[in-house]
């Protein structure tokens, strides 16, 4: 089987308004290297945790999803499953009209160094790259970013015009969305968002 048909993912929700313009699916790959202080996913860091997920699968549940815009990609980290990552977005391409929200704690040039020429043809389907890691010191509430030194790139003209409001809006929003047994934060939290809600349950315990 080839290694792309599968891939590893934390967990994914069928829709969500805090991640990216508009509703839309929501996938987090699962591992990632980084280990950046305050990271807001850690339990996506395990390399072999999570679950493996067939691309076509996560495609059909995206496919029959009503009333999105778009699909955010997240993580984890992404791109350490390239060829798995450059399937799914291949797919939602020739398969939906959704747009393509990407996220990465690598930066633009990190990648470019490690994945070469084949990278550009890669982010000419993404509308928007986030890239970056998490740098405590410089999270200042930016919508959709953790921190300011991520930057955010217009790779098609869709949400080009956009641009200025995603860099200067200061709120952020976060859902909680249950699944099962399971119930999944969703969004960029604010600072400290953790320890200070750690705070506030043990401050209500009897």
């Amino acid at each position: 089987m080839d290694r792309s048909e599968n891939i590893r993912i934390s967990h994914y929700v069928h829709e969500t308004a805090v991640l990216g313009p508009g509703r839309r699916f929501a996938v987090w790959f699962q591992g990632c290297k980084k280990r950046c202080e305050g990271c807001i996913n850690p339990q996506g860091q395990q390399l072999d945790g999570g679950q493996l997920v067939a691309v076509e699968e996560l495609l059909a549940k995206i496919g029959r999803q009503k009333g999105l815009q778009g699909i955010t990609i997240s993580g984890g980290e992404p791109f350490l499953q390239y060829d798995g990552l450059k399937r799914l977005i291949e797919g939602v391409r020739r398969e939906t009209q959704l747009d393509i929200m990407l996220y990465s704690g690598y930066s633009l040039q990190e990648l470019q160094d490690r994945h070469g020429s084949g990278l550009a043809a890669l982010l000419r389907q993404v509308d928007i790259f986030i890239d970056g890691e998490y740098r405590k010191e410089e999270d200042h509430g930016t919508i959709y970013r953790g921190s300011d030194n991520q930057n955010i790139y217009f790779f098609t003209e869709r949400f080009a015009a956009f641009r200025e409001e995603m860099y200067g809006t200061r709120n952020r929003d976060i859902e909680f969305l249950a699944d099962g047994e399971e119930v999944y934060m969703v969004g960029v939290p604010p600072k400290d968002f953790y320890p200070e809600l750690i705070k506030k349950i043990m401050r209500k315990k009897p």
